[in-house]
């Protein structure tokens, strides 16, 4: 490669990309349209057409790529050097990357080049310009991480580049926008990519709650005795929850059972102050009217109910706010007034009692039971050699319990709140001993059927290949099918015009009647299924030429069946009778009689109708 080479080349492929990126405009990022332009312009200069008939060396890589990375990454970062976050910079800017994109997907750019210039392009962008971009790689997700193999390449870049934004947003001001990035990671990498795991079970312990000291708030004199206790119970306790294995050391559990009983009287004054107030009795007014008989929790099961789960989710999260804990001690009586501080504070009781309980002797053995079925020989997390027992591990039992009632009686949708967290509580212990026994693969290999059964089917296939069947004796399969299809195939014209005629409504009946009046020895049971057959296939028969007669007609027959019952019954009763079922075994002379009345009644119905 000669200096005059790769200045005419890199002078062409500047053209040609900034030719893709003003016609794209028109295009409003249409793939179709894209892939035609950078077939159009680009390949001609970096495929196997060669037009400028640059000198490749034989076994070499092409170094066209790299010139053509260069000239991306110099003319993405001169738009965002020359205009202004605005709605045109972005524009401009999404095409470049579409063309970028397309350029890798047909050989001219490396495959990692689409997501080194994206990070490029973050590092260059504020916050709010950072979401946009992030928009465009949701977006393209599919194309971005097409064929990405999670330790090397493009998953490296993609790990960098999230971990590279993360570091930059606030966790209190840009929480929506860092929960999009770990959940695109999570949909990008597969479950158990092991990148993403706490292996050893390591706490954060580098940013600990400050809080007031014991000095300055014994020597405040706005606060009285119990609430200078309670705040410095309170706060105490927060140590416990970033770094749950100091409870293990000397008195560290005597402290945390004492700040956990006076948080949970304290929370427990609190509900019952807002139910007083509310005119709430009890957890069971959650459930008022007769006619309900499943909780929130339940009710969320069915599909109907899924609009109604998602509304009661929207109203506890609305106008919610994510603020580092706010520990001065003239805000804790406003803060545990507030119903969600209260939530999350029981919340992270119950995932350290989760995590406590991990340390019982029954809990250890069905833990190791399970790794020894998934043939792990250790454990990979690094845990104290603890065991809970006695009162100890009575303590958390009740202590659970009772913050679970207290959870569900918390307004509102107390029981739905509940069972959401209950149920992530269980999947995170699953979770937990999956990261425990190393992260095992989720994929199971097919199982492999030992030699000689192989052996076996392959002389059995090798026999029945040389045994002569003689043909079953019914060609389709049983006698009536083969008899079907053994008959002469007629014509479906012929066959509709060979079909016998349906007959008139009025035929019918007075068939049905003469029938009846001939036919005396028959069973009444068996003359009313007659009657009360004819009057259906009557009303079939007038669905098409008179369907306005059939309510008509079943109100004959109601009419007529209002006498069919005990005159010394009330008229309410009577009414109730005539719209429920006879019993089979139930029939008289009178029903018969006034299935015969509703006959003659619909034949002379008919007839006034054809008449008129």
């Amino acid at each position: 490669m000669t200096t005059t080479q790769f200045q005419h080349y890199k002078h062409n492929v500047e053209n040609a990309i900034n030719t893709c990126i003003e016609a794209s405009l028109a295009a409003k990022s249409d793939p179709a349209v894209v892939e035609d332009l950078v077939k159009s312009h680009i390949k001609p200069l970096s495929g196997d057409e060669n037009v400028l008939n640059i000198v490749l060396v034989k076994d070499k890589t092409d170094w066209r790529k790299s010139v053509n990375e260069l000239v991306f990454r110099r003319t993405l970062l001169d738009l965002v050097d020359r205009l202004p976050e605005t709605s045109e910079h972005f524009t401009r800017l999404f095409n470049g990357l579409d063309i970028v994109l397309s350029s890798a997907e047909q050989g001219y750019l490396d495959a990692v080049v689409p997501l080194t210039l994206i990070e490029e392009l973050l590092d260059a962008h504020t916050i709010n310009g950072c979401e946009q971009l992030f928009d465009y790689i949701e977006e393209r997700k599919a194309r971005l991480t097409v064929n990405m193999i999670p330790g090397r390449g493009k998953g490296l870049v993609l790990l960098r580049m999230c971990n590279e934004l993360l570091r930059r947003l606030s966790k209190e001001r840009n929480t929506v926008f860092c929960g999009r990035i770990l959940m695109f990671l999570a949909n990008s990498f597969p479950l158990g990519e092991r990148s993403g795991v706490n292996l050893r079970g390591d706490f954060n312990t580098e940013e600990p709650v400050k809080y007031d000291s014991n000095e300055d708030v014994d020597a405040d004199p706005n606060m009285s005795e119990d609430q200078k206790t309670f705040y410095k119970l309170f706060w105490s306790t927060r140590k416990y929850f970033t770094n749950p294995p100091i409870i293990f050391q000397k008195d560290a559990f005597d402290e945390l059972r004492k700040g956990g009983d006076a948080i949970l009287e304290r929370f427990k004054q609190i509900s019952n102050n807002e139910q007083a107030v509310s005119g709430d009795s009890g957890r069971a007014t959650e459930r008022t009217g007769a006619k309900r008989k499943n909780s929130d929790a339940m009710d969320i099961d069915s599909e109907e109910n899924n609009d109604t789960a998602q509304k009661m989710l929207d109203e506890i999260n609305r106008d919610y706010q994510f603020p580092r804990l706010l520990s001065s001690r003239k805000l804790l009586e406003l803060e545990i007034e507030d119903t969600r501080f209260r939530r999350n504070v029981i919340v992270q009781f119950l995932i350290l009692f989760q995590y406590l309980s991990g340390f019982t002797q029954e809990e250890k053995d069905a833990t190791q039971k399970l790794l020894t079925s998934r043939g792990a020989t250790k454990q990979s997390l690094v845990q104290p050699a603890y065991t809970l027992e006695g009162e100890e591990l009575q303590w958390v039992d009740d202590t659970r319990k009772s913050m679970i009632d207290l959870l569900k009686q918390t307004k509102p949708h107390g029981e739905l709140y509940t069972d959401i967290v209950q149920t992530i509580l269980r999947h995170e212990r699953n979770w937990i001993v999956w990261k425990a026994s190393g992260c095992p693969p989720f994929e199971k290999p097919p199982a492999e059927l030992p030699i000689e059964t192989d052996t076996a089917r392959a002389s059995k296939r090798a026999r029945l290949a040389t045994i002569s069947l003689n043909p079953y004796r019914f060609s389709y399969g049983n006698p009536e099918t083969t008899a079907m299809y053994g008959q002469p195939q007629e014509q479906v014209t012929k066959v509709m015009q060979t079909r016998p005629k349906l007959p008139n409504p009025v035929e019918v009946i007075d068939a049905t009647l003469a029938h009846l009046e001939n036919d005396q020895d028959t069973s009444i049971n068996e003359r009313f299924d007659i009657a009360s057959g004819a009057v259906f296939q009557a009303t079939r028969l007038l669905f098409k030429s008179h369907a306005s007669l059939i309510p008509k007609i079943y109100n004959i027959r109601k009419e007529v069946y209002k006498t069919v019952k005990d005159p010394s019954k009330k008229e309410e009763e009577g009414d109730s009778q005539s719209k429920t079922a006879i019993p089979v075994d139930d029939k008289t002379e009178q029903h018969l009689e006034a299935e015969v009345k509703v006959l003659r009644a619909t034949k002379n119905l008919i007839l006034g109708a054809s008449n008129s």
